[in-house]
């Protein structure tokens, strides 16, 4: 290739890694595909695609181009970069841990090696192992101090130690695409100040949402007015709860159709940001209930389970979603046999996906095992029936989902079962979390072996209902 055709195709090159690391990733796409028509083993445009192919959450393909990349050009870090991005979106964990630790290694660009320690450190993270995150986010900062990515993933590794200085950095990760930043009328954003008008919105899942909630009453307390934008399935159960502050179910409208005086703010804060000003010490998290459920729709399903005359255990056995480790925070009935048989109970289904194919097949070959799905509750759009179940329920049982947070935030007994997969809320070890008295955590031992943890939900069950025990 002459030299005027090797100065275009980098311009070309350029253009594409533009594209792809801006809003456009689509053409950076099409332009490596015209590329690879010419030069199917240029190694750059390999890299590009594959990074494209991520951000597009196409993970398999982007592997095999990652892959690819490697092995045409072994040195290249950013290919082994874009192997471990890939990689980790698949919860290939080894596989990520061991491409990020080469790309550091092979790093000349102190920028790249950054990039590949901070990954390392999310990935940690996503695993419980917080300390572990937090010395490969110093290093990255080392490296590239103005890093947000290592600041942020920092924050997250501070606040699963329960460092609560941990969410100053946390505040770093506002704007990425997992926690949206949010203006309605160009205000700026709430430093705490007290006797304002403050809008608060949702940011994150609907976890989330009902976790960082139990921070509202506090801030009611201290804003003059405080408008809350949730997800509309929320609307009614924290109108109900938090009845002080005006509550609009729009988080995912594009148009706000609010009252026009609402719409005079002085300041406004992403959810998660409440804890810079209510969650600064351990004592802060007094773990208290802070929802209240509709009592008219608690008093019909106190009549049905008293009919049942025996214990109401709600049940969830899966939670997540692909890329927020699904596969390790799934489990399915067969699995939970043993919970389910070690006491006469009447089992209630609180999936948040139609569970019914699953409950009738299950019930086909245990017939004697009483295991329900009231769909109107759980798969309702308003989450205010699915809390009105689990607050007349004796206790719940479940994975790491959003019913644990609506458990605890109901002052419900929560037993949760909670893979290596973490989140830093649950932190690296204790069977408790701050943000709820009434939960209680049980630890997975071993990634993908849950025998250990639901044997002692097993021994849980029979010490608390000995006369019901299993023959």
């Amino acid at each position: 290739m002459d030299e005027a055709k090797k100065e275009q195709l980098k311009l070309v090159l350029a253009r594409a890694r533009q594209m792809a690391e801006g809003d456009n990733p689509d053409e950076a796409a099409r332009i490596c595909y015209g590329l690879l028509e010419d030069h199917p083993n240029d190694v750059n445009a390999i890299v590009i695609l594959a990074y494209t192919f991520w951000k597009a959450k196409r993970s398999g393909a982007a592997y095999q181009l990652a892959m690819r990349a490697t092995q045409l050009a072994p040195a290249n870090a950013v290919a082994w970069i874009n192997l471990g991005l890939a990689c980790d979106e698949l919860w290939l964990i080894e596989e990520a841990e061991d491409a990020y630790r080469m790309a550091a290694r092979l790093s000349s660009d102190p920028s790249h090696r950054a990039m590949a320690l901070s990954n390392m450190g999310a990935l940690a993270i996503n695993t419980g192992r917080f300390v572990e995150a937090e010395k490969h986010c110093r290093e990255a900062l080392k490296d590239n101090p103005e890093s947000i990515k290592a600041k942020a993933n920092l924050g997250f590794a501070q606040l699963g130690q329960r460092n609560w200085e941990g969410w100053v950095l946390y505040s770093q990760s506002l704007g990425f695409a997992s926690r949206r930043k949010w203006k309605f009328l160009n205000e700026p954003d709430w430093d705490g100040t007290p006797g304002k008008t403050v809008a608060i919105y949702g940011e994150q899942g609907l976890g989330d949402e009902i976790s960082f909630a139990s921070m509202i009453p506090a801030a009611v307390k201290d804003c003059a007015k405080l408008v809350v934008e949730c997800d509309k399935r929320l609307t009614g159960l924290f109108t109900r709860s938090f009845p002080e502050a005006k509550v609009y179910g729009t988080r995912e409208q594009k148009v706000i159709n609010w009252d026009k005086i609402d719409r005079q703010l002085d300041a406004s804060c992403a959810m998660g940001e409440l804890g810079l000003f209510y969650r600064k010490r351990d004592e802060d998290f007094d773990g208290k209930p802070y929802l209240v459920a509709d009592p008219d729709r608690r008093m019909m399903w106190r009549t049905l389970f008293d009919s049942k005359k025996k214990p109401c255990i709600g049940i969830a056995w899966t939670g997540g979603m692909p890329w927020t480790a699904k596969r390790f925070r799934t489990l399915n009935l067969e699995m939970l046999r043993p919970v389910l048989e070690a006491v006469e109970a009447h089992w209630v289904s609180l999936q948040y996906e139609d569970a019914g194919p699953q409950i009738e097949r299950f019930r086909d070959e245990h017939p004697e095992i009483d295991i329900a799905q009231y769909a109107f509750a759980t798969l309702s759009k308003d989450y205010d029936d699915t809390a009105a179940m689990v607050a007349e329920l004796d206790m719940v049982i479940c994975v790491q989902t959003a019913v644990a947070h609506l458990a605890g935030g109901l002052g419900k007994e929560c037993h949760v079962l909670l893979p290596r997969t973490s989140q830093w809320r649950y932190g690296e070890k204790g069977d408790t979390m701050p943000w709820y008295a009434s939960l209680r955590v049980i630890r997975q031992r071993e990634l993908g072996k849950w025998e250990p943890a639901i044997g002692e939900v097993v021994g849980m069950l029979r010490r608390r209902y000995p006369v019901q025990e299993a023959a």
